[in-house]
């Protein structure tokens, strides 16, 4: 599974940390405004590993997007900027659309925009966070690198929605920072064989939810 993998990229569970990207509602259910074929199985498969991550006491970062045109129309990709000023309804805070899938956060736990937008984590354990991102990768003008560093981790598990987009981006800044990463492939939606073949390419691994659990509970 691991073989192409070396000395420097080899992936250390116990020194991983799971990434949730872009798993909320308006990218992931039915009829959603940005609805992604094969989302919310994604979806429902990070929840999956979430849970796993609890259990062990790991760190998970869920790491949103939302749109406001209050807090500035540069928080909105420029692809969608214009249907979000002519009113398309896509992630605007406190709406249920932008709220990761039920399946993800505890019960009762909700965005919290202000705190999100100020560049700061919504804190829901020791071992859980929600960061907001401003564009397509996870550590673009966000605190997730210092947070990763604080905790001395290594390696990160990726899960989420789109892989041309989002994932991808984020597994390129991940490698650019010198992180051992593992894309767990039922789990991320929109992945195909040709991007699996070009993340493994830059020596990143390719696994299954279940494949990357069996590792993570030997270790």
């Amino acid at each position: 599974m691991f073989s192409h993998l070396d000395t420097y990229t080899r992936p250390e569970p116990q020194n991983s940390a799971l990434v949730t990207i872009d798993l909320q509602n308006d990218f992931c259910l039915p009829g959603a405004p940005a609805e992604g074929e094969g989302a919310l199985k994604a979806a429902e498969q990070a929840a999956l590993a979430v849970n796993l991550y609890r259990e062990l006491g790991l760190p998970i970062f869920h790491v949103i997007r939302l749109y406001s045109l209050e807090q500035g129309a540069e928080t909105v990709d420029v692809c969608r900027r214009e249907a979000v000023e002519a009113g398309t309804p896509l992630l605007a805070p406190d709406s249920d659309g932008a709220q990761p899938v039920k399946s993800l956060l505890p019960e009762g736990v909700r965005l919290a925009p202000a705190r999100l937008f100020s560049g700061e984590p919504q804190i829901i354990s020791n071992n859980e966070c929600i960061l907001y991102k401003p564009r397509w990768g996870c550590f673009h003008e966000t605190r997730l690198h210092d947070l990763l560093q604080q905790r001395s981790i290594t390696t990160l598990a990726v899960t989420g929605t789109w892989f041309s987009n989002c994932v991808r981006t984020t597994i390129y800044e991940a490698t650019a920072r010198d992180y051992r990463v593992v894309a767990l492939r039922d789990a991320i939606a929109g992945i195909y064989p040709r991007g699996e073949e070009d993340i493994r390419k830059i020596k990143c691994g390719v696994c299954s939810c279940d494949e990357w659990a069996e590792i993570l509970t030997q270790n």
